[in-house]
């Protein structure tokens, strides 16, 4: 990522983490936000920028924040919509607005709040265009359906099985059970993964994100001024967003790569690093599948060794590259990547309690799947 100043993240910040929260979304927006603020040793005066990804319907635009935590006004804001790289890619835009001098010191937020009410009245439905028209009428309207067909060319091409994904739930719960934000913090077996229910072939329900109310937020500004805050700066060392070659997901040439690839690759040739430079790495689960295509794409092993390298315990707590330290989505609840980004910042500044990887100086968040992709590389230690 091409920079005019350094810039480095300053504060993180969540709210309450909740299955179901009687709180509305400004006001689990407005907690995390003001977590992440005071973190930084700040307040809302001293925010010049803005943004978030406020996701189908089940966050709030900046503007709402704005007006809502009395921040008198702002120089640049991003409300970044539709099919994105969820979290990461505020992220990567903020740090792009401070070190271009678009803004001083920059907001980002991911919140949500599911919609439980039935719509009142009779609800009709409009007629579907785009590629959609195909896929609907047949029952293929769902991400899982689609990542589920590249899931089983993965396995039928290397020979990646379910006890693979399994690890993967598995792993990532032994985590969240030393995170005391996590909302699923009972240990699960191989055995407890296969008697979930199937939701679609090949993934069962222990492969999907955990459905939450909640919000995390995170404060980015320049080096010169992150160096007067209480925390280790944590620097933004580059971040690449990236699609691939067609916009439909059954139509790639090969379905054994994502627009992971393309954004590890750009993220690589951008910084000059690689993985072997990473003491951690927290990438998206959404579907346990996307994380085992991360750790593929991003290098830690060759391609179609991902399901072999993570059930031999590479990803684990002391392992080579320990992954989704929190629990991440599948155990962590689905905050759409903030909670990743989060994470990297405490793990890079020692803060992450019982499950900190020991000499953490640089990290790898990403979030996305399928046809986009977005990767962020953060350290300490230049």
């Amino acid at each position: 990522m091409a920079t005019l100043r350094d810039v480095a993240i300053v504060g993180v910040g969540y709210s309450e983490i909740e299955r179901r929260s009687e709180k509305s979304v400004t006001q689990l927006t407005i907690e995390a936000a003001a977590a992440a603020v005071a973190d930084a040793a700040l307040t809302f005066q001293d925010i010049d920028g803005m943004a978030s990804y406020p996701g189908s319907y089940d966050s709030i635009p900046c503007f709402t924040l704005i007006d809502a935590a009395g921040i008198p006004g702002v120089t640049w804001f991003a409300d970044i919509s539709g099919w994105a790289p969820a979290a990461i890619a505020p992220v990567i835009d903020a740090a792009h607005a401070v070190a271009l001098g678009s803004c001083q010191t920059a907001l980002v937020f991911r919140s949500v709040k599911r919609n439980r009410e039935k719509a009142p009245g009779v609800v009709t439905t409009p007629r579907v265009g785009g590629d959609m028209q195909f896929r609907a009428p047949f029952g293929d309207a769902m991400t899982s359906q689609w990542l589920a067909m590249w899931a089983r060319r993965h396995m039928h091409e290397y020979g990646t099985t379910e006890e693979h994904l399994g690890a993967i739930a598995v792993t990532f719960r032994d985590h969240a059970a030393l995170n005391a934000r996590a909302p699923l913090r009972d240990p699960i077996t191989l055995d407890d993964y296969f008697a979930s229910r199937v939701v679609t072939t090949p993934f069962r329900l222990l492969d999907c994100d955990f459905p939450v109310d909640g919000a995390g937020a995170v404060v980015i500004t320049t080096m010169e001024r992150a160096r007067d805050r209480p925390h280790t700066p944590v620097k933004v060392l580059g971040g690449e967003v990236a699609t691939g070659e067609r916009p439909d997901w059954e139509q790639w040439p090969d379905l054994t790569t994502m627009a992971s690839k393309h954004a590890s690759d750009a993220l690589w040739r951008r910084t000059g690093m690689s993985a072997a430079d990473v003491d951690v790495a927290e990438v998206y689960d959404g579907f346990s599948w996307l994380a085992l295509c991360w750790l593929e794409d991003l290098g830690f092993c060759e391609k179609g060794e991902g399901g072999p390298f993570i059930a031999e315990g590479n990803v684990r707590l002391g392992g080579r590259i320990p992954a989704n330290t929190h629990g991440g989505s599948l155990s962590g609840g689905r905050l759409h990547a903030i909670s990743h980004v989060i994470e990297c910042v405490e793990q890079l500044r020692g803060e992450a309690g019982e499950r900190q990887v020991e000499g953490a100086r640089t990290g790898v968040v990403t979030a996305g799947g399928g046809t986009m992709g977005g990767a962020l590389l953060l350290g300490t230690n230049y």
